[in-house]
């Protein structure tokens, strides 16, 4: 936004709608692990992270894993892509 004003802010724009579930906004020290998926058909890195408190980020592959199986499922069975640059996920302790 404005540079003038105490207050700050950005816009958004996805060509692609999509529901509002799928978004979160998540603040804290929380550590992650990083890795990339290809897609199929235009070959678009897409950077993947998953976060979680620090003492937890060793059991975070799993997590990661299961991401890349389940875009990888996506492409070969229903054809989509995943349209965004980054995938982030947040699991964190109850």
């Amino acid at each position: 936004g404005p540079a003038r004003r105490k207050r700050k802010f950005a816009v958004w724009s996805d060509p692609f709608p999509k529901p509002s579930y799928l978004f979160a906004i998540v603040a804290g020290d929380l550590g992650c692990i990083e890795d990339s998926y290809t897609t199929k058909t235009d070959r678009r890195k897409v950077r993947l992270r998953v976060y979680s408190e620090h003492a937890n980020v060793g059991k975070l592959q799993h997590a990661m894993d299961s991401l890349k199986r389940a875009m990888k499922w996506d492409e070969d069975t229903f054809g989509l892509e995943y349209d965004l640059d980054i995938f982030n996920i947040v699991a964190v302790d109850s």
